[in-house]
C-alpha cells in the first residue's frame, strides 16, 4: 500500500491522507473516489508516494476507481490555480477546490452534443479599425484590454478569436456579468458559428452541469459562455478567456470565497499559457493602472460600427425645474419622450431603485418602517402589496394607519422606485406599450429574456429598468435614454462610488442610438449638475475623468496605488461584537500597514448581526496576506462570531 494526499472539495478542508494499492496507477490532479465521513466522494489527488504514517488511514477502494473509468485529470495548472487562489484570498484549499469541482462527478460516460463550426465565412466582415484591433491582439503576449465605445463591435472582434480557437480544437470561455445577458450573446453566437455554446450559470440544473463537466474534462465542449463560477472549471485545453464588461461588480464574489473572477481569469490564463481579453467601454481603474504599468496591453475601438454616431448627452438641472406633486419626470424629459415616440422610436428610463418607494414614514410622529433584522428601511412594493427588506428578504404588510401613534392618513411614501415611475409614465403616455424590468419583475431567467426580445423586436415603446438594463444589450430602435436620478450612486461611503456611477451611467447611455439610422440622446436628471463625473460624461471627456480619479486616489493613497484588505466582524450582540473587533485590532502586529477601525459598517445590522469593519491599507510591495495570516495566528475568536477577510474589496457596505 502507498500513502497519498487527496483534496476534498469541501469548505475549510486541506489535503487528507489515504492508503491506496500500489497496483493502481495514479497521478497528481487525478479525480478519484474516496471514503469521506459516511459516504464516498470525488477528490483530487494532491500528492503521491507520501511518507508512511502511524495513523490509521482510510483505504481507497479499487473497485470504485477502475483503470478504465471516465474520470479525468484536472491538470497541474488547475492545481497551481487552487494553491495561488487559496494563498491570495486566505481561503482553505478545499474552498477553492469546490469552485473547481462544484459537485461529485458522475463516472458514467455521457454523450455530448456535437459542436460543428460552419466556418469563418459565417462571420461578418470587420471594419478596418476592427481588423487592426484583431491583428494587434494576435501579436501580443500580455493580457489585453479591448476598450471600445458602446456599439463599436467589440463582440465581433473576439468572436474571430473564438473561431480561430475552435479551428485549433481548443477551448474558449466567454465570461459575462449577468445571466440575462447570455440570451443575446447566445443568439448572435449561434448565428455566427452554427451551433449553440454551452451555458454555465446558477439557473442550470445539476444534471445538466454534470453533463457539461464531462465535456469540459474531455475537451469535447469547445465553447462555454458563463458567469464568474465558470472560470474555475477544469478545462482540458483552454486557450482563450474573454471577460466581457470586465469592470462589472458582479465579477466579485460576495459570499464564501471573496474572489474577483476578472483577476483570477488573468492568473488562470497565465498558468495555462492561454490568451485573456478584458472587454469594456468603461474599464476599471485597476485595469487602466495595469495598462499604465505595462502589465497589460490595450487596444481601442474609437468609433461605432457601421458609422453609427455616439449619443448626445445632456444634464437637466433639477434645481431649476418645478415638478408637480408625485411627479419625477421633468418637462424636458417628458417632451423628449413625446418626440421620440412620435418618431416611432423607443425610450429607456433608468432608475437604479427597485420597488415603488424606498421609504414609508409617519408625518405625525416620524415613525419609519425599518427592517427588524437590518439597519435599513423597508421598501414599499405596491404591486405585491407588501414592504420588503432588500438585504435579508424580510417582508411585512403595508399599513393604512401608523402602528406607533395610530394616526390615520399620516403615512407618506418618500422617493420613487421603478414601480412609481411606471405609474407616472402610464398616466402621461396611456397609449404607449410600457414594461418594467428589474429583479422584482423578472424572477425567472425566461421572463428577462422575453422582455429583452420584446424590446429588441420593437414591441415595447418605453422600458423602465434598474441596472439590469445596462449590461451590453443592443436595442436597434432605442434612441432616448432618460436617467431619473443621476446623483443616486454618488451618495454613501463607498470609496469607488464615483467610478462605479460613471461606468453605470456611461453604460446605460450607450444603449441609445446604436443603429446607423437613429440618433441617440441621453438626458441626466441631476440636483448636482456641477459634479465633475457628470460633466465629463456629458462632454465625452472619459480620459480626463480617469486622470482625475487616478490623481485623487494617488493623493489619498488608495488602490490601485496601494493594496487594501477588509476584516469584517459580525455577531448577534452589539457590545460583545465591538469587544471582539477591538481585540482583533489590539492583536495587529506592528508594521508599516495602516489599520483603520474598527468602525461600524455602512449597513450596521444585517440579518440580525451587528457588523464592524477593520480596514488595512499598505504599500504595493507589502505582503498583506502573510501579514494577516501572522495576525490571526495570535487571535482566538469564538465560533459564535463571523469573521471574513476580503482582499481587494469592491463593496463597502
Amino acid at each position: 500500500m502507498q500513502i497519498i494526499k487527496v483534496l476534498i472539495p469541501k469548505a475549510g478542508l486541506f489535503p487528507l491522507d489515504y492508503k491506496i494499492s500500489k497496483d493502481i496507477n495514479i497521478e497528481v490532479g487525478d479525480l478519484i473516489i474516496v471514503p469521506f465521513r459516511s459516504r464516498n466522494i470525488t477528490g483530487i489527488v494532491w500528492e503521491t508516494n507520501c511518507p508512511s504514517s502511524d495513523k490509521e488511514l482510510k483505504i481507497i477502494d479499487p473497485i470504485l476507481n477502475p483503470a478504465d473509468n471516465n474520470y479525468k485529470n484536472i491538470g497541474l495548472a488547475n492545481i497551481e490555480l487552487i494553491k495561488k487562489a487559496s494563498s491570495y484570498y486566505l481561503a482553505s484549499l478545499g474552498s477553492i477546490a469546490k469552485l473547481v469541482i462544484p459537485f461529485d462527478i458522475n463516472p458514467q460516460v455521457i454523450q455530448n452534443e456535437e459542436e460543428t463550426f460552419c466556418g469563418a465565412d459565417s462571420l461578418p466582415d470587420l471594419s478596418e479599425e476592427q481588423t487592426n484591433t484583431l491583428d494587434f491582439i494576435k501579436t501580443t503576449t500580455k493580457p489585453v484590454l479591448l476598450k471600445g465605445v458602446t456599439g463599436s463591435g467589440k463582440t465581433e472582434v473576439y468572436f474571430y478569436l473564438v473561431a480561430e480557437t475552435i479551428k485549433k480544437r481548443k477551448q474558449s470561455l466567454i465570461m459575462l456579468p449577468e445571466i440575462s445577458l447570455s440570451s443575446q450573446i447566445i443568439k448572435r453566437f449561434t448565428e455566427r458559428f452554427g451551433f449553440k455554446p454551452v451555458v454555465w450559470n446558477s439557473s442550470i440544473s445539476k444534471a445538466r452541469k454534470k453533463k457539461i463537466m464531462q465535456g469540459i474534462l474531455s475537451g469535447s465542449t469547445q465553447v462555454v459562455i458563463g458567469a464568474r463560477s465558470s472560470l474555475f472549471l477544469p478545462y482540458k485545453n483552454l486557450a482563450l478567456i474573454v471577460v466581457d464588461e470586465e469592470h462589472d461588480a458582479s465579477y466579485k464574489q460576495g459570499e464564501g470565497v471573496l474572489y474577483n473572477a476578472r483577476d483570477m481569469a488573468v492568473l488562470k490564463a497565465n498558468l495555462l499559457g492561454a490568451s485573456v481579453i478584458l472587454v469594456s467601454a468603461t474599464p476599471s481603474i485597476e485595469t487602466i493602472y495595469n495598462v499604465q504599468q505595462e502589465k497589460y496591453s490595450m487596444v481601442e475601438l474609437k468609433s461605432r460600427f457601421s458609422d453609427a454616431s455616439l449619443p448626445e448627452v445632456e444634464i437637466i438641472d433639477m434645481r431649476r425645474i418645478e415638478l408637480e406633486q408625485n411627479s419625477w419626470l421633468s418637462k424636458p424629459l417628458v417632451t423628449a419622450i413625446n418626440t421620440t415616440l412620435g418618431q416611432g422610436n423607443q425610450c429607456l428610463l433608468f432608475l437604479n431603485r427597485r420597488g415603488y418607494a424606498p421609504l414609508m414614514l409617519c408625518k405625525a410622529c416620524g415613525y419609519r418602517f425599518q427592517c427588524n433584522k437590518c439597519s435599513t428601511s423597508m421598501v414599499v412594493h405596491k404591486s405585491r402589496k407588501l414592504i420588503e427588506c432588500h438585504h435579508c428578504g424580510s417582508v411585512g404588510k403595508i399599513y393604512d394607519i401608523c402602528p406607533e401613534c395610530h394616526e390615520d392618513d399620516s403615512l407618506i411614501l418618500c422617493g420613487p422606485g421603478v414601480e412609481r415611475i411606471e405609474e407616472e409614465v402610464k398616466r402621461l403616455f396611456p397609449d404607449s406599450r410600457i414594461k418594467v424590468i428589474s429583479k422584482d419583475q423578472t424572477t425567472k431567467i425566461n421572463q428577462i429574456q422575453t422582455l429583452l426580445n420584446e424590446m429588441e423586436t420593437g414591441n415595447i415603446d418605453i422600458l423602465i429598468g434598474t441596472q439590469i438594463v445596462t449590461k451590453g444589450y443592443h436595442f436597434p430602435k432605442l434612441s432616448l435614454v432618460g436617467v431619473i436620478d443621476a446623483d443616486l450612486g454618488f451618495l454613501g461611503g463607498d470609496l469607488k462610488s464615483v467610478e462605479k456611477t460613471f461606468q453605470l451611467l456611461h453604460q446605460v447611455g450607450g444603449r441609445a442610438g446604436r443603429a446607423k439610422t437613429i440618433k441617440g440622446k441621453v438626458l441626466l436628471q441631476s440636483y448636482f449638475p456641477e459634479n465633475k463625473a457628470l460633466i465629463a460624461l456629458a462632454q465625452g471627456k472619459e480620459k480626463e475623468f480617469i486622470e482625475m480619479e487616478m490623481l485623487s486616489r494617488k493623493e489619498a493613497k488608495m488602490p490601485p496605488f496601494t493594496k487594501m484588505a477588509v476584516i469584517n466582524i459580525a455577531g448577534k450582540y452589539l457590545e460583545k461584537t465591538l469587544s471582539i473587533a477591538n481585540y482583533i485590532v489590539q492583536k495587529a502586529p506592528i508594521s508599516s500597514a495602516r489599520i483603520l477601525g474598527p468602525a461600524e459598517a455602512l449597513i450596521f445590522k444585517l440579518s440580525g448581526r451587528y457588523r464592524y469593519r477593520i480596514l488595512i491599507i499598505c504599500e504595493r510591495n507589502f505582503n498583506i496576506q502573510k501579514y494577516i495570516s501572522l495576525w490571526f495566528s495570535n487571535c482566538k475568536i469564538p465560533s459564535s462570531f463571523q469573521v471574513k477577510i476580503d482582499i481587494d474589496p469592491y463593496n463597502f457596505y
